[in-house]
């Protein structure tokens, strides 16, 4: 148990937002084999969504949803919509197609013998 004692100080400091990167890094190559560690993160998480849905936090949660803006998704959208009409018209002019003439002009002919 005394091996574990710094890695939970770690889990504890990680909860409160103090650890840098690779000290964030470190803890999760040790969580990620260590079951022990990994359970008592997890026990430490479910007692604080606990205690702050107890103090009056109903919408506390074990893990933050993200929030995605509707400003993102309409972004997002026309990028698509550009992205797409560009490789239409990329395919369009290496592949060919009809032309600019009539449909007839530009069709081929199948000859059976």
């Amino acid at each position: 148990m005394d091996e574990h004692t710094e890695w939970l100080r770690q889990i504890d400091a990680e909860s409160d937002g103090e650890l840098t990167l690779v000290e964030q890094a470190a803890l999760a190559r040790h969580l990620a084999g260590c079951t022990h560690c990994s359970g008592a993160r997890a026990s430490h998480l479910e007692l604080r969504v606990a205690l702050a849905q107890s103090a009056g936090a109903p919408q506390a949660r074990l893990a933050p949803r993200p929030v995605i803006r509707a400003r993102t998704v309409a972004r997002w959208a026309v990028f698509a919509l550009l992205a797409g009409v560009v490789a239409g018209w990329g395919l369009h002019a290496g592949w060919g197609g009809p032309g600019g003439g009539a449909l007839e002009d530009v069709r081929a002919v199948i000859v059976v013998r």
